[in-house]
């Protein structure tokens, strides 16, 4: 019966000691989202307190089979809240211009755990298609002019007439 208790209470102190996490990285997105044959394609990650996409020499590590692209970040990541003081902002790399086609693009960070080891993890995978000329603008109509307006308005006019002039007839 005491320990029951005590399982509950351990639980209800841990509980109370409990911080809510606040490590994150979210997906990545490219920028421009419906790229050109020729437009630099970036690709963008939000994040920050605990985990952080930093600079470091050879870093972001692009590599490009065929359509396949991967790049590689350096990153930080904290586990002890206190540590967690990184802010928040958006990571920005340009991964290049491609030719009309489609590609996917691997997303993954790595970093150095606690234990001094290297951890690597993909961010996410991104399916995206470059065409070959920009898509269709919307087309202008023509719209009346003040002239075009006048006729119309006197066309009208005369329709209502000679048809009044049937029905008094």
């Amino acid at each position: 019966m005491h320990t029951i208790d005590l399982k509950r209470l351990l639980t209800f102190t841990l509980a109370l000691c409990a911080q809510p996490a606040s490590a994150y990285l979210d997906p990545p997105y490219l920028t421009p989202a419906n790229p050109i044959a020729g437009e630099l394609v970036s690709v963008n990650i939000y994040g920050g307190d605990c985990d952080a996409i930093v600079g470091m020499e050879g870093y972001p590590q692009i590599t490009r089979q065929e359509n396949l692209i991967r790049i590689v970040f350096f990153s930080v990541h904290y586990d002890d809240p206190e540590f967690c003081n990184l802010g928040a902002g958006t990571a920005k790399a340009p991964i290049g211009t491609y030719p009309p086609g489609s590609y996917t693009l691997q997303v993954e960070r790595r970093y150095m755990t606690v234990l001094a080891t290297w951890a690597q993890e993909t961010l996410g995978i991104i399916p995206f298609i470059v065409s070959a000329v920009p898509q269709q603008q919307p087309i202008e109509t023509p719209t009346l002019s003040p002239v075009g307006l006048t006729v119309l308005l006197i066309a009208l006019i005369g329709a209502m007439l000679r048809n009044l002039r049937k029905r008094l007839a």
